[in-house]
């Protein structure tokens, strides 16, 4: 006869081993650094991984490639040096992704070359708030399936931002693209991809010939522009988009061309262009509170989960990170930190349970037979001594739930974290300052920084906050040099700078002005537009006298109070007058309001006040008409056009404007000597034309 106490280790080690193959293995977390952490190289770190890990990358430089051939998410810390860098030196691509399901999240991938800074080839994959630059390709994807490429800062690539060899339905959203050879290309075998709220702004934005691939939502968004509420489908922002914006919905009345003759239709084989047919008349951050209409009949934003075995991602992603690691994408709406415990199935519960019975029944058999030892005493209740063992025993075993309530705490401990992956910087407030001010809320960009609204905790008043995109030298010199002209302006017709600092982080505090020129409907009548013109010139006479001009006098540029007080802001092109003031070190100005000086300088000479002066009479103009002096079908017509065409009288268009169209066609002078010579001979003429109306 077999002793029972055989039986019963058999019976254990029985439910031992059931126990190791019916827990569910949960996926782990590896940590990278320079020094002191798990791992020293990310591409070690991945080999070592299980399939479904996460990887996460410390601040440094790590001048290796990475190849993900199994499914993991890749995400890049700011743990206080920086977002961490990938940087091969021109050795092949940075980031291939091989297998399905991965994530790459959060870091800076430069310098390959020739080659792609993450190359796809795989499918289901997520790639966001990274920024490439200076690569062969930015991003290529090469027979991928479903990739969601979103929030990506994408600039200076050699040969492409993007691109797309015989890859579909992937989704393209809420990038910005600047300054690459090409920003976007499609081939013709790349189908039913989704190209929306991106920023294009390169030397050529797009080459496409995908005849299916879409530019524009297929539903309506909800947001707001430039203070007013709407609802629209959204396209993209492109650079050279010359159309109009008549209702002022920021979305261009007429749709831009994508390619021409791509699509053939009819047995004809007519060839039809590629559309986006609802532009973006601003780059997509002035675009605030985006969420899909509700209003519109069967727009209901539903919450869309990937997974390995599916793919579809929902409008403009905003990511969480779930227990099992995959990505929740909500159409724009915010999505709690808070962990919903998963379900765990009875029959991994079971085993356990059977477990710890077997684990009583022997105890008590084995203390009834044996009971106390000698010299022990007394005898023990066996029942209690059993009860002390199995608490023992359970206490050193660690449950399904235990595991997933560790990896609970993990998670969000790491969503709290002040370090945040570089786009969702744009949205955050830094926390060094939320000391001073409270109802923060996020307005938009400008040429080289955020800008927020925030209440003042001193005094309650409302206030605008500018912080540095980016705390690069470049970035810092531009920066300094466009408050070191800017807070010396003092006028009631200038956007004042109230505080500046650089500790405990840089950030400038001005006054909050609701709303702006480019706001309001047009054309105005013209006595509308001759006092803001004037409270415009007012500031302009100012800063000319202390040495300042603007050079990008537009009427995105020019601040509107609640009493319609216009005051000029964004000196961040300002140029100094004056040789023993610093110059600014920024470029560039807006084509539309481009002076023939600033578009031709061989030709007309260097800017000085008199640039100010046609700006602002090609603001005057479109007050009063609602349309702009020159345009075209692109820079080069709109260029030729500023430099040779003289404009059509504004009565053509308003006959009212009759009464200002000689002080319009002056500042609008294609010759520098023929215009006003100064701020203060524009206002005299101005002040003429006020006496005629006050008779």
């Amino acid at each position: 006869m077999i002793p029972m106490y055989r039986i019963l280790c058999a019976v254990l080690f029985t439910a031992l081993a059931l126990t190791c193959t019916c827990v569910p293995v949960i996926a782990a977390d590896h940590v990278v650094a320079p020094s002191g952490a798990e791992f020293a190289s990310i591409q070690e770190a991945v080999d070592w991984s299980s399939s479904g890990d996460t990887v996460r990358v410390e601040s440094g430089t790590y001048d290796e490639n990475v190849r993900l051939e199994k499914k993991i998410s890749l995400i890049g810390i700011n743990s206080g040096n920086g977002v961490p860098i990938i940087d091969p030196n021109g050795k092949g691509n940075a980031i291939q992704i091989l297998a399905d399901d991965c994530t790459v999240d959060g870091f800076i991938i430069q310098n390959t070359e020739m080659a792609s800074g993450i190359r796809v080839a795989s499918n289901n994959n997520v790639i966001r708030n990274n920024v490439l630059r200076n690569n062969g390709l930015g991003i290529s994807l090469v027979s991928a399936r479903k990739n969601s490429i979103s929030g990506n800062e994408i600039t200076q690539n050699n040969q492409y931002g993007i691109s797309l060899e015989s890859s579909s339905d992937n989704r393209i959203e809420q990038n910005t693209l600047q300054k690459n050879t090409v920003g976007i290309t499609l081939d013709a075998t790349s189908l039913a991809n989704l190209i929306i709220r991106n920023n294009f702004l390169n030397n050529q934005n797009v080459i496409s010939e995908s005849p299916s691939s879409t530019w524009s939502s297929l539903l309506a968004y909800s947001y707001t522009y430039l203070g007013q509420k709407t609802e629209s489908r959204m396209g993209n922002y492109w650079k050279d988009y010359q159309g109009r914006d008549k209702n002022g919905d920021g979305i261009g009345d007429v749709p831009y061309v994508v390619s021409v003759g791509t699509i053939q239709t009819g047995k004809s084989g007519t060839a039809q262009n590629i559309l986006d047919e609802f532009p973006l008349m601003d780059p997509r951050e002035y675009y605030t509170g985006v969420v899909l209409a509700t209003s519109s009949p069967g727009l209901k934003p539903t919450v869309v989960t990937q997974t390995s075995s599916a793919a579809t991602v929902s409008a403009s992603p905003i990511s969480t990170l779930t227990l099992q690691g995959t990505v929740t994408s909500s159409p724009d709406v915010q999505v709690s930190n808070t962990h919903a415990w998963p379900a765990i199935p009875f029959s991994i519960l079971i085993v356990p349970i059977l477990l710890v019975i077997l684990i009583i029944v022997a105890g008590i058999w084995y203390l009834r037979k044996n009971g106390s030892k000698p010299g022990e005493g007394p005898g023990i209740n066996p029942i209690v001594r059993a009860t002390s063992l199995v608490k023992t025993a359970i206490g050193k075993i660690p449950s399904p739930a235990t595991i997933l309530s560790k990896k609970t705490a993990q998670l969000e401990g790491a969503q709290t974290s002040p370090h945040l992956s570089v786009t969702d910087q744009k949205n955050y407030f830094p926390r060094e300052l939320e000391n001073k001010y409270t109802e923060i809320m996020f307005v938009g960009r400008g040429g080289i920084a955020w800008v927020f609204s925030a209440v003042r905790k001193t005094d309650d008043v409302r206030v605008a906050v500018k912080i540095p995109i980016s705390f690069d030298e470049v970035t810092g010199k531009c920066f300094l040099n466009e408050i070191a002209a800017w807070e010396t302006l003092r006028h009631p017709n200038i956007v004042e700078v109230t505080a500046v600092n650089i500790l405990p982080i840089p950030y400038v505090e001005m006054e909050f002005v609701p709303s702006s020129l480019e706001a309001i409907e047009k054309p105005l009548p013209v006595w509308k537009a001759v006092h803001l013109i004037t409270g415009i010139v007012d500031g302009l006479q100012y800063a000319h006298e202390h040495g300042f001009i603007h050079r990008d006098i537009k009427p995105h540029n020019i601040l509107l109070t609640e009493d319609l007080v216009p005051k000029i802001t964004d000196w961040g092109m300002s140029k100094v007058l004056a040789a023993d003031v610093k110059k600014s070190s920024i470029a560039g100005f807006s084509l539309s309001y481009a002076a023939p000086e600033q578009v031709s300088p061989a030709e007309f000479g260097r800017t000085d006040e008199r640039t100010d002066i046609y700006q602002l009479g090609v603001v005057f103009y479109e007050l009063v008409t609602g349309s702009l002096p020159f345009g075209g079908e692109s820079i080069v017509e709109v260029g030729n056009a500023i430099l040779r065409d003289p404009p059509i009288p504004p009565s053509a268009y308003n006959p009212d404007a009759a009464a200002v169209e000689k002080i319009v066609l002056k500042c609008l002078a294609k010759n520098p000597h023929d215009r006003y010579s100064s701020a203060a001979e524009l206002m005299a003429a101005l002040q003429g034309y006020l006496d005629e109306d006050d008779d």
